[in-house]
C-alpha cells in the first residue's frame, strides 16, 4: 500500500493527479443547478412524495399510481430527503455517490487487469467524457446503475477466481439493485462480462461451477423487495387504472415489459422509429473528447481477438460491446442509455493510450485529440458569445488558467502521452466548467416550472 501511494504521488504522476482532482470537482459543481429538462423533476416529486408520506411501497405521482421504473433509486433519493431536507442537492447526492463508485470499481477492475496507470488513464476518460458531466447534472437514473453494475461484475469475477462470501453477496446485492433500478435486462452487461471472459478463455467447465447457481439465488431473493411492493401496489389491485387498461400486472411490468417489452416495441409504452447506426454517432459527442480513440482502440482490440491473441480480460469487450447492440437494435434509443458502458469503453480506451509512446498509433492520437479540443475551444467561444457576453472576462479567466496547465503538463516529464492526454482533459474541464457556470443558470430562466 505504502508502494503504490508513492507511486501515486511521485513526479511524473503528479500532474494526473491535479488533473483528476479538477476532473472530481468539475462531476460536482453542477450539484446545486435546478432541473431543467422533465424527468429529474418528475423523480423527485416521486420520492418527495414517499418521504412526505412514509410509504416506501407505492409510487405516487400527484394522488396517483405510477408505474414506469423501479423502486431503489426512489428510495435512495428519499432517504437523501429525509437526512437533508426536499432541496436539489439532496436530490442528486445520491446518484453522485453512486457515479463515484463506479469511478472507484472502474480503476479497481483496470488495476486487477493491467496495471495503475491504465486504470488512471481509464478513470480520467471517464470522468471526463462529455455525457458524464451532462448526467451528472441533470441526474437520472445513470449514475445508479454506473456504480451498481461495475461494482457486480468486479465482485463476480472475483468470485470467478476464488470463491469468497463477502464477494458473491456483494456482487448479487449489487446487481439486484441494478435490476430494482431499471430492469432486469441489466443482468444482461453483468453476465455476459463473466460469461464472455469464460468462453473465450475457453473454461467451459468454470460455468458450471456450483457457485453461479448460489449467485443466481441470491439475485432472486434481493429483488424481493421490489416483486413485493408491485405485487402490492398493483397484482392486488386489478381494479386500478395503469396505461388506460385495468388489471395491469406490476410484476410482469417489471420483469418484462419495462425493458424487453420496449425493445420488442409490443408494451403499453412504443416508438415507431429507430436507428441501428443511432449510438455509433451518438457517441461522437456523448463520450467526447474520446470517442475517436475508442472506435479505433475497440476495432484493433476485436481484430487481435479474431487473430486468436489472447487478451488480459474479456470482461469489457463482453460486458460492453453486447449491451451496445441490443440498444442498437431497439426502438428505444435516447442518448443516455450508453452511459452505464462508459466505465468498460473507458478501460478499452485506456489500454490503448497506455501502450502509446511513438509512431503512426501515436501520431493519430495526438492529430485526434487536438483537433477535438480544438473544436472544444471553438464550442466555449461560441457559448460565450451566444449566452453571456458580458462574462467575457470569466472565458479569459479560464484560458489564462489552461493556458499556465498547459505549459505545466508539457514541461512536466512522464510518459509520451500523458501531456496530450491531460491536456484533453484540461479542455473537457474548462468547457464545462462555463457550461455549469453560464449556460445552464440560463436555461434554468427559461423554465416556467422551475421557482
Amino acid at each position: 500500500m505504502i508502494s503504490s501511494a508513492s507511486t501515486v504521488s511521485s513526479s511524473s504522476n503528479r500532474p494526473v493527479i491535479i488533473i483528476l482532482v479538477l476532473a472530481i470537482l468539475i462531476n460536482i459543481a453542477g450539484i446545486g443547478i435546478q432541473f431543467f429538462t422533465d424527468d429529474p423533476g418528475l423523480y423527485a416529486v416521486l420520492a418527495r412524495t414517499m418521504a412526505q408520506t412514509n410509504n416506501f411501497s407505492d409510487l405516487m405521482y400527484h394522488g396517483r399510481d405510477w408505474l414506469d421504473k423501479p423502486h431503489f433509486p426512489f428510495w435512495m433519493i428519499a432517504i437523501s430527503f429525509k437526512i437533508w431536507g426536499y432541496n436539489t442537492v439532496a436530490y442528486k447526492l445520491p446518484a453522485l455517490l453512486f457515479f463515484f463508485m463506479s469511478v472507484a470499481y472502474t480503476f479497481k477492475l483496470a488495476k486487477k487487469f493491467y496495471d495503475q496507470e491504465t486504470a488512471l488513464i481509464a478513470v480520467l476518460i471517464l470522468l471526463t467524457a462529455q455525457h458524464v458531466l451532462l448526467s451528472n447534472t441533470d441526474v437520472r437514473a445513470e449514475p445508479y446503475i454506473m456504480g451498481l453494475l461495475m461494482g457486480s461484475v468486479y465482485h463476480f469475477y472475483k468470485v470467478k477466481e476464488r470463491f469468497h462470501l463477502a464477494d458473491i453477496l456483494l456482487a448479487a446485492l449489487f446487481a439486484a439493485c441494478a435490476v430494482m433500478t431499471k430492469g432486469i435486462y441489466l443482468l444482461i452487461p453483468i453476465g455476459f462480462a463473466i460469461i464472455g471472459d469464460y468462453l473465450f478463455k475457453k473454461d467451459y467447465k468454470g460455468l458450471l461451477n456450483w457457485k453461479w447457481l448460489l449467485a443466481i439465488v441470491l439475485v432472486c431473493l434481493f429483488i424481493l423487495p421490489e416483486i413485493y411492493t408491485l405485487y402490492t401496489q398493483f397484482d392486488l389491485h386489478p381494479e386500478k387504472v395503469v396505461f388506460n387498461s385495468t388489471g395491469i400486472s406490476g410484476i410482469h411490468w417489471f420483469l418484462w415489459d419495462s425493458q424487453f417489452g420496449r425493445f420488442n416495441n409490443n408494451s403499453y409504452i412504443r416508438n415507431s422509429h429507430g436507428s441501428i447506426f443511432f449510438f455509433l454517432h451518438t457517441l461522437l459527442w456523448a463520450f467526447a473528447p474520446w470517442a475517436i480513440i475508442f472506435f479505433y482502440a475497440l476495432f484493433k482490440t476485436l481484430r487481435q481477438i479474431i487473430k486468436g491473441i489472447a487478451q488480459p480480460e474479456y470482461v469489457c469487450i463482453c460486458g460492453g460491446l453486447l449491451m451496445l447492440f441490443i440498444f442498437s437494435i431497439s426502438k428505444f434509443q435516447l442518448p443516455f442509455y450508453t452511459n452505464i458502458l462508459f466505465p468498460f469503453f473507458a478501460i478499452i480506451t485506456a489500454v490503448f493510450i497506455r501502450q502509446l509512446t511513438a509512431g503512426a498509433e501515436f501520431k493519430f492520437f495526438s492529430i485526434a485529440q487536438y483537433i477535438i479540443s480544438g473544436l472544444s475551444l471553438l464550442v466555449l467561444a461560441l457559448l460565450n458569445f451566444i449566452f453571456a457576453p458580458e462574462y467575457f472576462w470569466l472565458g479569459l479567466l479560464i484560458i489564462a488558467v489552461l493556458g499556465l496547465l498547459t505549459y505545466y503538463l508539457f514541461k512536466t516529464g512522464g510518459p509520451a502521452y500523458q501531456p496530450i492526454l491531460l491536456f484533453t482533459c484540461c479542455i473537457v474541464i474548462a468547457v464545462n466548467s462555463w457550461i455549469i457556470a453560464v449556460v445552464y443558470p440560463t436555461l434554468v430562466r427559461y423554465r416556467g416550472d422551475v421557482s
